[in-house]
This record gives structure tokens, C-alpha cells and sequence, in this order.
């Protein structure tokens, strides 16, 4: 019995002193739980830092800031924990803590957080470094965009020579607090056509903060040398930037390309003038501006054609001073801009007229500026187009047109009664001009919204002059045999003279208007009339088409055929009867002449 309990105290002891040993060793272990760090420090962007834990207990992460997480949170043992820290939204320094509480330990293990705040200002990144713009662009692509970040208000100015850089961005009004927001700052810029670079300067200064000033460089234009080599370069750069449709081989023979002819020996020209573009047709493109630059190194161009722009009646193109330029070699005499979407001339556009002898500007959506086309500006044109100077073919009622409509060019004949309201965009002088222009051989006025009536005889003379009348010397030294003196005199030469309008007008067109009224003497008797196609390219007024003053349009003598005028109610007789010189051998056929 005694052995027994001596067994088992022996025994109870021995548990008792495993049980002493193993919590000793668990206090040991638990004591030796460590961070490698203390304290960590953040940008103001925030970021990722490691922590190393120590140990082999169970542990875990708590925080009171938002801002702040720990991955993993928790976990058993060693581990490595990333500590993720936000971006600061806040100018100033922020803290935080966190507490990793281990099992077994009595208080908690503290890391301090530090975050630094964000300085008010703006920041670009690479601020130093020079910006290079090219020296042109694709229309809608000439634009340079700036990333920056900013956490306070700012203004932007740009300096640069001829305002070539500008800012149109609206600045942002900053309302995020003291986070800086990324913003995309864009800055329009024109081409530079000068062969040397330019530069600018963009500065953005903030409310709080420095100033960040950035320089700008622009590439200066390619060299366009003036020989062939450069007529070449010069219309396929022309070509290109207006989206041409069409194109050109720069692989093949410039005398091969389609609308293009060079000078050759046998035009008589100097010889460095052989082998150069003499005209050019451009047709088939997509532009939203004006010419581009290198139209002006055509220097040698005698006519130059720019014809087909898509979707014409909605653009509003303002032609550039480039063109003009030309005048100063003086072998441009033909230009063509038609179908262009032009609304406004260049100041300089009448230098072009010290030797053009054709101008064409029809189809353009023009609602002044034409009256800088004259005869004071332009002596020596010949030929004058301008067919269908509005933006739509379907104007038919101009008494609905409201005064500020863009529907083209409206005018007035400055005759006829009812028309003192009209709106204040119609012009009033420019048909009068035309009728002062007595070297024009062409005019064409086809689909013009032109209206009012045409000047009687009386009321012409006023407008060309008392002296300007027909005379026997003129008439036999014009028209010949075709017109004898006693046949003058039933016209012409009747009262003193009839007034001389337009009598060298070959071709005359005024179809397709808003004429109204009478047709004049002068008109039913030109000794040209039977050559205008009359029924066709005179009397036929715009369709079932209304006036300003509500009037259907169109005239209310027109005769019934050039060899019958009694519905005319002049008593000099018909076309043909003033002119049997003049009659064609064929049988007339009333309104077909």
C-alpha cells in the first residue's frame, strides 16, 4: 500500500513539473513576437510597404484609419504584411496606427504610419523638356494635348508671335479638396508655312504654388524649291491636305498626271518656264478651310481649278490670302474655286485682279463680300461665274426668309416697286456694277437669288451713262454684215443712241432668279440676244418660286418666239425684224431659239 502511494506521488509530480516546463516555454515564445519596424513613411501618392512579422503564436491587425489596410490582416507566425496607403487627399502630414495583437501577449505591438500631405500647386511631368509640335496636321488633328495634375486653381496664357499657339480650354474651377486631379489641357496651334521654326511659351500658374513655364518649338514647313521638282511637291502637298479623293502617281511623270499641264517649247514661254505646271485641276477633296499654303508657290500656274468640296452647302470657309499671292508673277489669268463652301474673300483678293480674265467662284455659300468683284478692281476679266451663290437648291419662297437666314447671297436689281423691306443682308449695288461692266464677254448668274426687275432703257442710261449709247462706227466695225444701217436704225441708233449695256457679252445667263417685271428694250434688242439661248438662259425664272414681296416670280412680256414680239408691247418689231441679218436659215421655232 505504501509503495502504491509512493507511486503515485511520484507520478503526480512528474506531471506537475511537465506541466511547469511546457507553460514556461509557451511564455518564452510568445515573448519573443516582433515587428521589424516601428515606423514607415508614405508619399503623398501613397503606396505599398513590407512589415516582416516574428513569431509563432497567432496574431492579428486593427486600424482605426480608412486610408491604411494590412494584407494579410491576420495569420500564425512568421509572415511579410504589405501595408497599402491611399493617395492623401489632404495638404498637410496624416498619421495612423496600427496594432498587431499577438496570442498570449499582453499589449500589442504599435507601427506608426506616417503620409506625407500634398503641396498646393499644379505638376507637369517633365516640365524641362522642350515640346515639339510638327509643322502640319490632318484638319481637326492640329492640336497638342497637356497632362497635368493640379490641386488648386490655375490660369493658362500663351505667348507666342501671330497667336499661331492658342489655349481654348476652358480653365476647370478645382473643387476636389487637396488631392490633385489629372486634367488634359489642349492647345491648338496653326501650320507654320515659313521654312523657319518658331517657338512659344505656355505658362500655368496656379493659386498656391510656383508657376511651371513650358517652351514650345514648331517645325518649320518643307523647302519648296521653285523648279519642277517643286511644282511636283507643291500639288501633292496641296492635294493631300484637302483629303483628295483621287491622287496622283509621285512615281510617274508629272505630264502624266490627270489635270495637269506643263508649259511646253512651243507655247512660247522662257525656258525655265518649260516643264512647268501651266494648269492644274484639283477635284473630288474634303476640306473644312481654306486653300492650303502651297497653292502660292504655283508661280507658274496660268489657270488654276479648285472644283468639288463634299458637302458644300454646310461649310463656311473663309478663302486665305495665300492665293493672292500669285498676282505678283502675273501669269495666273484663270481661277476657278467653285463648289467650295467659300463665305468671305480675302482682303487681298483684288490684287488678283490686275490679270485675270476668268474668275469662278460659283456654287459657294457666300452672303456678302462680292462687291470687291468690279471692273475698277478686275479691268481685264472677260469672264465672270456665279451660278448658284446659295448654301440650297430648295429656296423657293424668299417672303418666308428671315433676315438673319444663311441661305446665300441675297440681292436686289435696285428696280421695281415693293421692295423698300427688304431684309437688311440683301445688297442693293452689285447688280448695278455688273451692268457698268461693259468689257465682260461672259457673266453667269444661274440660280441667284436675285430679285426685282430689270432697268428700263431710260433707267439704264442712268446707270451706264448718257455718253454710252451705240454708234454706226461701233456697230460696223462689231457685228459686220450682219447688222446693215437701215436695220440700226429701227434700235440702235433710234433716239440718240440706244444705251450700251454689255455689248461685248457673248454669253449671258440669268436664269433660274427671282426676276420679276418687264423684260427691257435693251435686253429683247442686244445685238447679241439671239446668242444667250434666251428661253433656256434668260426668260426661265426659278420654278413655281415666290419673291420677297410674295410676287410668283417671272416676267410678264416674254416673247413668244425671237420672230414674234407683238406680246411684248414694243412697236419696233421682233428679234428678227430688227436683225434679218441675224436670222439663221432654219425655220424659227418660237421659245427653242
Amino acid at each position: 500500500m505504501k509503495n502504491n502511494i509512493k507511486y503515485f506521488v511520484t507520478g503526480l509530480f512528474s506531471v506537475l513539473t511537465l506541466c511547469f516546463y511546457s507553460c514556461k516555454e509557451d511564455d518564452e515564445i510568445t515573448s519573443e513576437f516582433s515587428l521589424d519596424k516601428e515606423e514607415i513613411a508614405v508619399g503623398e501618392n501613397g503606396g505599398i510597404e513590407i512589415v516582416n512579422v516574428g513569431g509563432n503564436v497567432k496574431w492579428q491587425t486593427t486600424t482605426d484609419a480608412t486610408w491604411v489596410r494590412v494584407v494579410p490582416s491576420s495569420g500564425v507566425g512568421a509572415a511579410s504584411c504589405e501595408i497599402q496607403v491611399d493617395s492623401s487627399v489632404v495638404a498637410d502630414f496624416r498619421n495612423a496606427e496600427i496594432q498587431f495583437m499577438a496570442q498570449g501577449l499582453a499589449a500589442p505591438k504599435i507601427l506608426k504610419v506616417v503620409q506625407a500631405g500634398y503641396a498646393k500647386g499644379v505638376f507637369v511631368e517633365n516640365a524641362d523638356q522642350e515640346i515639339v509640335i510638327e509643322n502640319s496636321a490632318e484638319y481637326g488633328k492640329r492640336y497638342y494635348d497637356l497632362q497635368m495634375t493640379a490641386n488648386t486653381n490655375f490660369s493658362v496664357s500663351v505667348t507666342s508671335e501671330g497667336n499661331w499657339l492658342r489655349y481654348k480650354d476652358k480653365v476647370p474651377a478645382y473643387d476636389y479638396g487637396d488631392r490633385p486631379r489629372t486634367f488634359t489641357q489642349r492647345f491648338e496651334w496653326d501650320i507654320n508655312v515659313s521654312e523657319a521654326e518658331r517657338t512659344a511659351q505656355i505658362t500655368i500658374t496656379p493659386a498656391e504654388g510656383e508657376p511651371v513655364v513650358l517652351q514650345v518649338r514648331q517645325k518649320s514647313a518643307p523647302k519648296i524649291t521653285d523648279d519642277r521638282a517643286g511644282d511636283s511637291l507643291a500639288l501633292l502637298s496641296i492635294y493631300k491636305s484637302m483629303n483628295g479623293m483621287l491622287g496622283w502617281n509621285d512615281g510617274e511623270n508629272m505630264m502624266y498626271w490627270d489635270g495637269v499641264e506643263l508649259w511646253k517649247a512651243t507655247d512660247g514661254v522662257s525656258k525655265n518656264m518649260i516643264g512647268r505646271v501651266k494648269s492644274v485641276t484639283f477635284r473630288l477633296f474634303e476640306i473644312y478651310e481654306s486653300l492650303p499654303y502651297q497653292v502660292r508657290y504655283l508661280k507658274t500656274a496660268r489657270s488654276i481649278t479648285f472644283t468639288g468640296n463634299a458637302n458644300t452647302f454646310i461649310k463656311s470657309i473663309k478663302l486665305g490670302p495665300e492665293i493672292c499671292e500669285l498676282a505678283q508673277y502675273n501669269n495666273l489669268k484663270e481661277l476657278t474655286i467653285s463648289a467650295y463652301g467659300l463665305t468671305a474673300l480675302p482682303d487681298n483678293f483684288k490684287d488678283l485682279g490686275k490679270n485675270l480674265e476668268l474668275l469662278d467662284l460659283s456654287s459657294n455659300n457666300f452672303e456678302d463680300g462680292l462687291e470687291v468683284i468690279n471692273k475698277a478692281n478686275f479691268p481685264k476679266l472677260k469672264v465672270l461665274r456665279l451660278n448658284k451663290i446659295n448654301r440650297y437648291d430648295t429656296t423657293k419662297d424668299l417672303s418666308q426668309v428671315e433676315d438673319n437666314d444663311t441661305i446665300g447671297f441675297r440681292w436686289y436689281t435696285g428696280f421695281g416697286e415693293g421692295f423698300e423691306s427688304l431684309p437688311a443682308k440683301t445688297n442693293r449695288t452689285f447688280f448695278k456694277n455688273l451692268l457698268q461692266w461693259d468689257t465682260l464677254e461672259e457673266l453667269s448668274l444661274t440660280m441667284s437669288l436675285l430679285q426685282g426687275e430689270l432697268p428700263s432703257d431710260e433707267e439704264v442710261r442712268n446707270i451706264v451713262g448718257a455718253d454710252k449709247v451705240y454708234t454706226w462706227d461701233y456697230i460696223s466695225q462689231t457685228f459686220g454684215d450682219t447688222i446693215k444701217l437701215e436695220d440700226a436704225k429701227k434700235y440702235l441708233l433710234a433716239n440718240g443712241g440706244a444705251p450700251m449695256v454689255w455689248p461685248k457679252m457673248k454669253s449671258l445667263s440669268l436664269n433660274l432668279s427671282f426676276l420679276t417685271g418687264k423684260l427691257p428694250k435693251w435686253l429683247l434688242y442686244h445685238p447679241y440676244l439671239a446668242y444667250w439661248n434666251p428661253y433656256s438662259m434668260i426668260f426661265q425664272q426659278e420654278l413655281s418660286a415666290i419673291n420677297s414681296n410674295g410676287d410668283k416670280v417671272g416676267f410678264s412680256n416674254e416673247p413668244t418666239s425671237l420672230s414674234n414680239y407683238s406680246n411684248t408691247g414694243y412697236t419696233e418689231g421682233s428679234y428678227y425684224e430688227v436683225y434679218p441679218g441675224r436670222k439663221p436659215d432654219y425655220e424659227d421655232s418660237g421659245a427653242t431659239e
